[in-house]
């Protein structure tokens, strides 16, 4: 459940996953994997708007600046 004690990791998770997806998708890219450029691209959109979220309620909470929203 997300809350207070648990939002800044989340958001972390996050990131890390978003950077491990971008290397994976400019590699899909660089062979033409195009099934595999589409899934990721997917994937990284989720994980993007979703940490977005997280921030706003982050920043809602006083947790974080709005710079880094």
């Amino acid at each position: 459940m997300l809350d207070k004690k648990n939002i800044l990791g989340i958001i972390q998770d996050h990131q890390d996953e978003i950077d491990q997806l971008e290397y994976e998708l400019e590699q899909a890219r660089q062979w033409c994997m195009l099934e595999s450029v589409k899934s990721l691209s997917n994937r990284l959109s989720y994980l993007k708007d979703n940490q977005y979220r997280y921030k706003l309620q982050a920043k809602a909470w006083g947790l974080i600046d709005k710079a880094e929203v």
